[in-house]
């Protein structure tokens, strides 16, 4: 059988919906790829949220986003970005609370593969960190079910070649690396933060960055620059056979 997952990665919305974020306003964005997604992809058997799903970390932008979504409750997976609270999330999400505590991780078993979150957070940083405990807990997920695995994280493993975003990258990639090579049947790691699309090699894996849903950045930079670009989420598939496809689905606002 074949699995269709959906990431949505970077919304940074706002309680107030006409509220811009750099020039761009972040909400009708978010409804478009919604409904995208509902044309498109309606089948899916996750819908997973890979950080900075808000920019004002409130309690009433995670509300209006569970409101945009209450019939994929069964669903949905988040991580935390950045700019998320994490204490909001498990209150208004709290099946993405997890098993490990201090942070918010998913795993779902998909028959031949399975599917695992992890949260890279650093409260009131920029920068991301897998930390210890939860990389002995990845190790221990992946030691105990050996099937091809599919993570996502908000904070890419990989350099993206723009000196200003690699500074605030995955602070502890070299340890992370370390687990999953390890572990071959690793085979893709899906990230956010970046703000748009990369590929690249992490140990065995490949690592693919999403473009973002509020706004676009433009690639190889020396600071932030805006790219003029739709908002995106990604597709997943995962074959029986450990085989997986992927594309990035832009869509059009109000158009």
């Amino acid at each position: 059988m074949t699995h269709r997952i959906v990431q949505l990665t970077d919304c940074h919305l706002f309680a107030e919906p006409d509220t811009a974020l750099r020039g761009i306003v972040t909400r009708p964005r978010f409804e478009a790829v919604i409904n995208d997604v509902r044309t498109r992809v309606p089948d899916a058997e996750l819908l997973v949220f890979t950080g900075d799903t808000a920019h004002d970390e409130s309690l009433a932008t995670y509300s209006a986003v569970r409101g945009h979504v209450a019939d994929w409750l069964d669903r949905l997976r988040i991580v935390p970005g950045n700019h998320d609270d994490r204490a909001l999330l498990r209150e208004v999400f709290p099946q993405v609370a997890g098993s490990l505590e201090g942070r918010n991780t998913f795993h779902v078993a998909c028959d031949d593969w399975q599917v695992i979150g992890l949260d890279s957070q650093i409260s009131g940083e920029l920068p991301g960190l897998l930390g210890p405990d939860q990389l002995e807990w990845l190790n221990a997920r992946l030691t105990a079910v050996v099937l091809p695995a599919l993570m996502f994280v908000h904070h890419p493993p990989i350099p993206v070649h723009s000196p200003w975003l690699d500074k605030i990258g995955l602070q502890d990639a070299a340890d992370f690396e370390r687990v999953v090579s390890n572990h071959p049947h690793v085979r893709l790691i899906v990230t956010g933060h970046v703000h748009q699309e990369l590929a690249g090699s992490f140990a065995q894996a490949v690592v693919l960055t999403t473009p973002a849903v509020g706004p676009p950045f433009r690639p190889r930079t020396t600071e932030l620059v805006i790219d003029d670009l739709p908002p995106a989420y990604r597709v997943v598939e995962l074959y029986p056979d450990g085989r997986w496809s992927t594309q990035v689905q832009r869509c059009a606002i109000g158009l």
